[in-house]
């Protein structure tokens, strides 16, 4: 598989009152397309802050972020938002405050600056609805789905312009062990289908279990998935347990 993104000692902080709070550490990661990579770590250890970097949202205060042949660290902030939703996705948390009904949550990105008719972007949205299985949202108000629907629709949105990068920021904690299997399922059937790449972040390992490589995010620090715990996957045989059991290419700071 052909190198999607690299990320080479990206380093970020914050400031804080007086001093600032270095967030990612020397951070280094690479993804290939159809291939899912999961960042574990506690709220507010700076998992969101990495995969805005990877996406493009933001910029490292140094290292290298390159995602197919653009240097994004060097790409103009127009340039970068020009990524987002073409190549890029960006999958979050949205709450209960949105006010559009789910078809046109999904069709929105495929209509605004795509050239498409909203008549091509709702066909291209049902597509999509239907091929997560939430063909039966697309009439309903995103406040009125429950959180597994409003995880259906967000990977709808998300692959519905076939990206070549697909990031997933928490959201897919919390909904137990067989739904969390079906929604790891469905992330993979997406990949290997649209050939993307997945970098996703989590704070629960049972979301992670569906990737080809999971590390762990300390300290601002990334390290690969323990031997114990890689074990542990492959008795749960999760999606991507069967990868690292074979030997996944093991890629890190």
């Amino acid at each position: 598989m052909n190198e999607l993104l690299a990320l080479a000692e990206v380093s970020k902080g914050y400031p804080r009152g007086e001093r600032t709070t270095r967030v990612l550490v020397d951070v280094s990661l690479e993804l290939c397309g159809g291939e899912i990579a999961a960042v574990v770590g506690s709220r507010q250890v700076g998992k969101s802050t990495l995969l805005k970097i990877a996406a493009g949202i933001e910029r490292p205060d140094s290292g290298r972020v390159r995602l197919g042949g653009m240097d994004l660290t060097r790409a103009s902030a127009e340039e970068r938002a020009r990524l987002l939703g073409a190549r890029v996705a960006w999958i979050h948390n949205e709450g209960s405050g949105l006010k559009l009904r789910a078809l046109d949550y999904v069709g929105l990105p495929l209509a605004i600056g795509r050239g498409r008719t909203r008549r091509e972007a709702h066909e291209q949205a049902l597509e999509a609805l239907e091929r997560v299985g939430a063909g039966s949202c697309a009439g309903q108000p995103w406040a009125a789905l429950s959180n597994w629907e409003r995880l259906l629709v967000s990977l709808a949105r998300g692959t519905a312009g076939s990206p070549a990068l697909l990031v997933v920021d928490d959201v897919m904690n919390g909904f137990g062990m067989s739904r969390t299997r079906e929604a790891g399922e469905l992330l993979v059937m997406l990949a290997a289908e649209l050939q993307c790449g997945v970098l996703m972040s989590c704070t629960d390992l049972e979301a992670a279990l569906l990737a080809n490589r999971v590390w762990s995010l300390e300290g601002g620090q990334l390290s690969l998935l323990s031997e114990q715990q890689a074990e542990w996957a492959d008795v749960i045989a999760f999606p991507g347990a069967a990868s690292r059991r074979q030997g996944s290419r093991s890629v890190g700071p």
